[in-house]
């Protein structure tokens, strides 16, 4: 495995990590003791998992690895949509979600540079 593989797997795999930490144990903290931590309880999970999972399929070499990024971060932002049903749309999820993919995104080109 190259250096660059293992980088995208040991990223990767930190972030989802991250993304389960806030989910299954910050979030019910932070809502439990109403921390006001900028919402960072609600987007957390979104951005870690788009920038977690890019990383991890990015360990196998693609000829086009920015449709990854784009396909995951195109899914994350489609459960969004599915998601809300006939709820408001959660922007910060969104905003997570992308950015996750712009960072996935940036970190690819400045391997690559």
């Amino acid at each position: 495995m190259s250096r660059l593989h293992l980088t995208n797997g040991l990223i990767g795999l930190l972030s989802v990590i991250l993304g389960f930490i806030s989910k299954a144990f910050y979030r019910p903290y932070a809502y439990q003791n109403q921390l006001s931590d900028l919402g960072l309880s609600d987007w957390a999970p979104s951005f870690f998992y788009v920038l977690g999972f890019s990383q991890l399929l990015l360990i196998k070499n693609y000829r086009y690895p920015w449709l990854v990024i784009l396909m995951i971060t195109a899914g994350s932002i489609l459960y969004e949509f599915m998601q809300a049903g006939n709820q408001l749309l959660d922007a910060k999820d969104i905003f997570a979600s992308a950015l996750g993919g712009i960072i996935s995104f940036l970190l690819l080109k400045f391997r690559h540079s």
